[in-house]
This record gives structure tokens, C-alpha cells and sequence, in this order.
């Protein structure tokens, strides 16, 4: 009978114990699982035409999976071309200062909403996952521009647009040249990163809406993807205020000496041309010029015959010079 008492008091015990545990894990569980699902709500502003694109034309893309992507194109007047794909809660005109330094420099622009921003179509972001089918209709869209070389096309990303468009350049050789600007090393760790506080708990439950919503995080790997993108020339940019610094380090060291990579002092996320105005599109446009430069037209080789070798002159005997006896 002892015994028995002294293991119902044992189990009082452990359950006062672990119950207010579970209770505690449960709560930081839910509440990184709330402040995750935020991330999938903001606002999707209209763009508006800036007067200084007026050679823009509107234009609209379908994915392979259905979906409408609403753009501006820029014509290229030195027959290369860039795609650019924006980040997470924003849409074409957060890049344009980089469409414009590429404009400048002649070459064509493809800006355009990601799905689930801006006035394209789509239920909701995939934080890169399903975007990389945006990528690819915005890369066959310029490949099909009459003042565009094919094999004279880059691609530019930013954040979530970074993840989509490493992962379309890993697989298609036919991408010439990249530029990620503030990218992450796995789209496991861009969703639970800022959740790591309480290690496992809340990483997992900020990454509840995301396995809710059936998106691959796996298989978005820039880390990786970037391996496959070499030996083209790629570009890194990123800033020192950025969150997430030591994964910046790891992606840095993993991709040197083969890429450029370029830390702004003082940027945090995004928004480069405000922290370097004149560095930042200047290197963007030394990078582009480098990357998409023509590929020299091999010239045919003529043949040309072999002139007759001529006999060598004689010299004149001594017994033909004047005065010879």
C-alpha cells in the first residue's frame, strides 16, 4: 500500500512539473507560429509608371502553373537583357534603382510583381519556392525580345526573389550572368532563423504556416544552387546591418574566390542605392558589362595559296663585270 501511495505522489509531482512545461513550450510554439503568419499578409500596392521609364511598356506573363504576372519591360539597346524579382511584401518599383543604372547602360529591363504581390495573381507567397516558375516566364519572355541575344540574358534577385532566381539559374546554363542581393543560405533557415531564441520550440512553430501552405522548404537552397551557377560570373551583395550575419559569412566564404561579393557598410536589408548612390550602381553596371559582354563572332579563316618561291638572283661571275680581263 506504501507503494503505492509513493507512486501516485511521484506522478502529482512529475505532472505539476512537466505540465506547466508543456504549457509554456506550447505557448512560445503559437506564438512564433502567429508572428510567422504575418509574414504572409501585407499590404499590394499598384504599381505606378515613373516618368523616367516612359519607354516601359506594360506587359503580362503566365506561369506554367496559371498564374498572371503583371510587368514593365524596358527594350535592351545593346541586346542584352536583365530579369529582376523583387522580395518578400514588396513589388517591381522597390528595384528601381537597379533597372534603372542597368537602363542606363543600354541594357533591357524585365520588372515585374512576383506572384501574390503588387497586381499580379496568386493566393499567396512561397518565400521562393513556387516563384521560381515567375523567374522562368520572365526569363522566356526576354529571350523572345527581337532586340535580344539569347545567350545575353542575367538575372537579378532580391531576398525571396535571390532564392528563385539561384535556384532557376542552378538548373538552366542558359542564364548568363547573376546578381543576389541580400539572399539566404536555405529557405529553412530564412523562415526559422529569427525564431531561434527558443531553439526547436518556436523554430518550429514559425514554421507552421509554411508547411501549412505545403511550401517546399527543402528544396530551396541557395547555398547549394550556387555551386551549380558557376563557373558563370555571379555577384553578392549584401549589407553589414543585415540580420543573420554569421549565415553572410558562410555564404561568402563558401562561394569565394569563384563569385564577386560585396558587403555595403552600414545597409541593412535592402535598399542599397541609398547607402552607396554612387558605388552601388556603378559596380552593378562594371559587374553587368563584364558578365554580358558580346561573345566575339569567330572570323572564317581564308586560305590563302602560297605564293611561287622565286629562284634566288644569281650573283654576277667576275668575268661579266665591267673591266674584266
Amino acid at each position: 500500500m506504501a507503494g503505492v501511495l509513493r507512486r501516485i505522489r511521484w506522478r502529482r509531482v512529475l505532472g505539476a512539473l512537466v505540465l506547466p512545461c508543456v504549457l509554456v513550450a506550447l505557448g512560445l510554439a503559437g506564438r512564433a507560429a502567429w508572428r510567422s503568419e504575418q509574414y504572409f499578409h501585407y499590404p499590394r500596392p499598384a504599381a505606378v509608371l515613373p516618368a523616367d521609364l516612359a519607354s516601359a511598356r506594360e506587359v503580362t506573363l503566365r506561369t506554367e502553373d496559371g498564374v498572371e504576372l503583371r510587368g514593365w519591360y524596358v527594350p535592351s539597346r545593346n541586346k542584352a537583357a536583365w530579369v529582376l524579382a523583387h522580395g518578400l511584401s514588396q513589388t517591381r518599383m522597390d528595384l528601381l534603382p537597379e533597372a534603372r543604372a542597368l537602363r542606363d547602360a543600354g541594357y533591357g529591363v524585365l520588372l515585374f510583381d512576383l506572384r501574390a504581390h503588387g497586381q499580379s495573381g496568386g493566393e499567396t507567397s512561397t518565400w521562393g519556392d513556387l516563384e521560381r516558375r515567375d523567374v522562368r516566364a520572365a526569363l522566356e519572355f526576354v529571350r523572345t525580345q527581337p532586340e535580344v541575344d539569347p545567350a545575353r540574358v542575367g538575372a537579378l534577385g532580391f531576398s525571396i526573389g535571390s532564392a528563385a532566381v539561384a535556384e532557376v539559374a542552378a538548373k538552366d546554363p542558359k542564364v548568363a550572368a547573376v546578381v543576389l542581393l541580400s539572399p539566404f543560405n536555405t529557405l529553412w533557415l530564412a523562415a526559422a532563423y529569427d525564431f531561434r531564441r527558443f531553439g526547436v520550440v518556436t523554430q518550429t512553430g514559425a514554421l507552421v504556416p509554411f508547411w501549412r501552405r505545403g511550401i517546399a522548404l527543402e528544396e530551396v537552397r541557395t547555398i547549394d544552387a550556387v555551386d551549380r551557377i558557376q563557373p558563370r560570373p555571379l555577384f553578392i551583395v549584401a549589407g553589414t546591418e543585415e540580420s543573420g550575419q554569421p549565415l553572410l559569412d558562410e555564404l561568402f566564404a563558401h562561394v569565394a574566390p569563384a563569385a564577386q561579393t560585396w558587403r555595403i557598410p552600414g545597409a541593412s536589408h535592402g535598399n542599397f542605392a541609398a547607402t552607396a548612390p554612387e558605388e552601388y550602381p556603378r559596380r552593378l553596371r562594371e559587374f553587368a558589362d563584364a558578365a554580358l559582354k558580346p561573345v566575339p563572332v569567330a572570323q572564317p579563316v581564308v586560305e590563302v595559296p602560297a605564293a611561287e618561291k622565286k629562284a634566288p638572283a644569281k650573283k654576277p661571275s667576275r668575268r661579266t663585270k665591267t673591266g674584266a680581263r
